[in-house]
């Protein structure tokens, strides 16, 4: 069964709530000529982070990708552990300020907890407990991020079949003028002789230099390979799955050959059949880039 073709641009979020904690899970995907996956947890899930980054993987070939995940706990068991000795000390500092000034030491907890390092609170969190939780909202999240990217890969394909087609329909034109082309350099090149020589001409010498010419501006080769990549790139997108870097690199062959083809055409329906063809390699180029 043929993969599916896919952009590298999409976008998914998925939301979970429960008594205890709530979280959103957003995906976005761009452009990048490899796999970059960027992560953004809370910091005790670090330990965690490793087997996300292996399941989006397993989804994503190409692109940048953003997973961000956003918790929010309801309720937690919170370990809050106070320092006696040191709010000891800082009530009898207190009292020791108020006799030296003549100050009644009328002062409760308020005070004291302007202090620091009275007390600790920690979180007890087990990463594993918030990965069990996660899971299947990032499967979820991933199916939705992949179905986005899919469409759009579709709609890609679609464009770049039209592209194709412009440039198709470019060479069939071309091709119909290799005649006149190649007539158009024998006219030429006879008529600056007959000039030049008058009486004096060497019909022979002359013959053999329109056949010098001719081979030098012949477009014959360059529209054969032309044809072929055409042919590759039609392959390659019917074969489906990841393909955007080697559709690039046909585009740069393509665009090879219809340089050549410019540089030697002596018509302007030629030349304006290479920049026709050549917009077209460019949109090719375009969408390419943006599939994975």
């Amino acid at each position: 069964m043929k993969e599916s073709i896919k952009s590298m641009t999409g976008f998914a979020v998925r939301e979970h709530q429960s008594e205890a904690v709530s979280f959103v899970l957003e995906l976005k995907g761009y452009n990048n000529r490899y796999l970059d996956l960027q992560l953004n947890l809370p910091p005790y899930l670090g330990a965690v982070e490793q087997e996300l980054r292996g399941t989006v993987s397993e989804y994503v070939a190409r692109g940048r990708v953003e997973l961000t995940l956003r918790v929010r706990e309801i309720s937690s068991d919170l370990d809050v552990r106070v320092d006696e000795a040191a709010a000891q000390r800082y009530a009898a500092a207190l009292r020791s300020l108020a006799a030296a000034s003549g100050v009644l030491p009328e002062f409760g907890l308020a005070e004291l907890l302007q202090f620091e390092g009275l007390y600790q609170v920690e979180r007890s969190r087990d990463p594993e407990h918030y990965l069990e939780l996660v899971r299947p909202v990032l499967t979820e999240a991933l199916t939705e991020f992949d179905e986005a990217r899919r469409r759009e890969g579709q709609a890609m394909v679609d464009d770049l079949r039209g592209q194709l087609s412009r440039i198709e329909g470019a060479v069939e034109a071309i091709e119909e003028q290799t005649p006149q082309l190649q007539s158009e350099i024998q006219t030429n090149v006879l008529a600056r002789f007959r000039e030049l020589l008058g009486d004096a001409l060497d019909e022979s010498r002359a013959y053999s230099e329109v056949a010098a010419l001719l081979v030098r501006y012949s477009i014959n080769e360059e529209l054969a390979r032309l044809r072929a990549h055409l042919d590759s790139f039609t392959r390659t997108l019917e074969s489906g799955g990841v393909l955007g870097k080697k559709l690039d690199f046909i585009c740069q062959e393509l665009n090879r050959e219809v340089n050549t083809i410019a540089s030697k055409s002596y018509l302007t329906e030629v030349s304006q059949r290479t920049i026709e063809i050549k917009d077209a390699i460019e949109n090719l180029r375009e969408q390419a880039r943006n599939l994975e």
